[in-house]
């Protein structure tokens, strides 16, 4: 258990270490050996847990959309016997608190490269029992409304992906508008989103998935 724990603690270690150098320097300016040293580890335990930087890269953003993903969802007042009013107030609440957080922590953006969906897409591997069972209980929400599971799964996905990917180019750039013109827009186009997909009807093929929808 003990070595378990270090374990893991180590390799927490060179993902805030890695997170750090490319945040401050750009992902393509830092070398694996500038991780290891400024880690303080051998170059050889860097790749009992990384294959190289891209398998960093990919776990970092993962790691921390996760993390970010975890301090938004425990902002959020959700039960599972919502009125499907307040349920939608209470996405609009998360979709505001994940927007904020984006904008306090805008330092993160450049290294994420809008992958903030990263964690939903990821979910399986997460190690974090927490935000999973709050993300388990959004789906169990949803289903009250009409939501398929999988329905549920691809329409948080869409709007994560959407919002995170919109808002982070308008809080690094500007541009084409800034976050204070594109913010209520976008969260009420996710509303949107929720509330249509809420009323589809999707049928699968048994070879290849997803094939149609139907109002």
């Amino acid at each position: 258990m003990a070595s378990t724990t270090k374990r893991l603690e180590k390799k927490m270690k060179i993902l805030d270490t890695a997170f750090s150098l490319f945040r401050d320097y750009s992902v393509s300016a830092t070398a694996i050996d500038d991780i290891v040293k400024a880690a303080g580890i051998a170059r050889g335990t860097f790749y009992l847990y990384f294959k190289d930087k891209s398998d960093l890269l990919e776990q970092i953003i993962l790691y921390k959309s996760t993390e970010s993903m975890k301090a938004v969802l425990k902002r959020m007042n959700l039960q599972t016997d919502m009125e499907e009013a307040d349920f939608y107030e209470a996405v609009r609440q998360f979709l505001n608190c994940f927007v904020d957080f984006l904008i306090e922590n805008r330092e993160i953006l450049p290294v994420m490269n809008k992958n903030l969906s990263s964690c939903i897409k990821n979910l399986p591997e997460i190690y974090d029992e927490d935000i999973k069972r709050i993300y388990s209980l959004v789906i169990e929400s949803m289903g009250n409304f009409g939501y398929s599971p999988d329905t549920a799964h691809k329409t948080v996905y869409i709007v994560v992906d959407m919002v995170g990917s919109v808002c982070s180019d308008a809080i690094l750039h500007s541009k084409p508008y800034p976050i204070e013109q594109l913010r209520n827009i976008v969260i009420e186009s996710a509303i949107c989103i929720f509330k249509n997909n809420a009323d589809m009807k999707y049928f699968e093929d048994e070879n290849s998935g997803l094939h149609a929808l139907t109002a």
